[in-house]
């Protein structure tokens, strides 16, 4: 699913292919899941790359911050990203 915000195509995380870039829009979360994607980069407007996926689709591996995270899909569903070309 995704929506229109301020001119831009807002998607979730989990929707982006592999080698596509974003932007962080917002996270969807509260208590201990936001706080462990804020500690690990996961900010408004911060860039990243969706670098691979695994044989069955989950998890996913990011990269953000000159960091490399994996990601469970339940966990990329509540990050709202922009798709960059």
């Amino acid at each position: 699913m995704s929506i229109i915000i301020a001119g831009c195509k807002v998607v979730q995380l989990a929707e982006i292919e592999s080698g596509k870039s974003f932007r962080i829009v917002r996270i969807n979360a509260g208590g201990e899941i936001r706080r462990r994607l804020l500690d690990i980069g996961f900010i408004k407007n911060e860039h990243g790359r969706v670098i691979r996926e695994a044989l069955l689709k989950d998890p996913i591996e990011i990269e953000i911050k000159g960091s490399k995270v994996s990601l469970r899909r339940s966990e990329a569903r509540i990050i709202d990203v922009e798709e960059l070309d």
